[in-house]
């Protein structure tokens, strides 16, 4: 019976020994568990999600950062206007004064000699000829009296009509200044639930977008460092539009800043205004403008320098050639050419 007793404390001990070494042979492989495939693909799929929620908020971004270029695009038109009208306003001012001198002097001078009537002329006339030249003296100083009177009226309502539409336009150009001020809160506000949301996720996520983050800041420096690879294809040959890509071409992996139209970040309108502005040629800041203001182009009939304008009009690229784009994508990106073939938003293009 004691022999019988033992059998199951050995087997207890027996069991012990296999558990201990299954655990001392875990702890020496985590390697192989933590490089379950089903894990991997699961990291990489939830960092796919987060990327695609950050690039989400730089599409928000780019919209707002166009809606704001557009108040401040409408706001320099109409602090353009205010000055050409206040010119407007100093000339007519300075001509009513004018007119209003020239008359009184008219005035003072009929009241110190009045024009002899029809009957004094004839009487106090040598000849018939005399009498009818002074006639004619008559007439001309009284179309020019009336002239003058005109004159007067409608410099005086110039003045009116000027004076009226700087109210106006000063009005405006407040709310635009509001407009301005407005969008960039909004932009910044998507800004900062874009950070929310990456400050919230898991740190390996975090981790993983902050290397890549990494990579495309290294681009405004080397763009090879980046991660994107500049484009060295065939560049149109010849001046005029295929020059504004050559100097857009100098630009790829410069990152992307809303507002920007500088060397140091564009957003995509901004990347068009500053290259064709090496050219002489004025594109606005403001994609609706761009779209309104040159003429329009088949997209069978595109050439080099055209802008190629889509997302509904809130993002903007230029042509290049070769079925190839150049632009300044979104928040987070940098300067780059990508084939037409991968955008399937394309409004239309302009020819500026």
């Amino acid at each position: 019976m004691q022999q019988v007793n033992h059998i199951p404390r050995a087997r207890r001990a027996i069991a012990s020994i296999l558990v201990g070494g299954a655990l001392v042979a875990g702890a020496a492989m985590p390697a192989a568990t933590s490089a379950n495939p089903f894990t991997v693909r699961e990291k990489k799929a939830q960092v796919r999600q987060l990327k695609a929620k950050l690039e989400a908020y730089g599409a928000k971004v780019e919209a707002a950062a166009e809606r704001y270029n557009g108040a401040v695009w409408k706001l320099g038109n109409i602090r353009t206007d205010i000055t050409k009208n206040e010119q407007v306003l100093q000339k007519a001012i300075a001509d009513l004064h004018i007119s209003q001198r020239i008359l009184g002097e008219r005035m003072d001078a009929l009241y110190r000699h009045p024009d002899p009537t029809l009957m004094e002329v004839l009487v106090s006339s040598g000849s018939l000829t005399d009498a009818v030249d002074q006639v004619d003296a008559i007439q001309r100083a009284g179309t020019e009296d009336a002239r003058v009177v005109g004159n007067m009226k409608t410099f005086r309502d110039r003045t009116i009509r000027v004076r009226t539409q700087l109210v106006k336009d000063r009005e405006a150009a407040k709310v635009e200044v509001g407009n301005a001020a407005a969008e960039k809160a909004h932009v910044q506000a998507i800004m900062d639930e874009r950070q929310k949301v990456l400050d919230n996720a898991r740190a390996d996520l975090r981790a993983a977008i902050a290397e890549e983050a990494a990579q495309q800041r290294a681009a405004a420096q080397a763009a090879a460092a980046s991660g994107y690879t500049p484009w060295h294809g065939p560049l149109p040959d010849g001046s005029g539009n295929a020059a504004a890509v050559r100097i857009a071409m100098q630009y790829q992996g410069v990152p992307y800043v809303w507002g920007g139209a500088s060397p140091s970040g564009f957003d995509c309108s901004g990347l068009l205004s500053y290259a064709y502005a090496q050219i002489g040629k004025s594109v606005p800041h403001y994609t609706f403008a761009i779209w309104a203001a040159f003429p329009h182009v088949p997209l069978d009939q595109l050439e080099p320098g055209d802008a190629i304008l889509l997302n509904g009009l809130e993002h903007v690229g230029m042509y290049i050639g070769n079925g190839m784009m150049i632009h300044a994508p979104h928040t987070g990106d940098v300067v780059r050419v990508v084939p037409l073939s991968s955008r399937g938003d394309i409004v239309g293009a302009v020819r500026p």
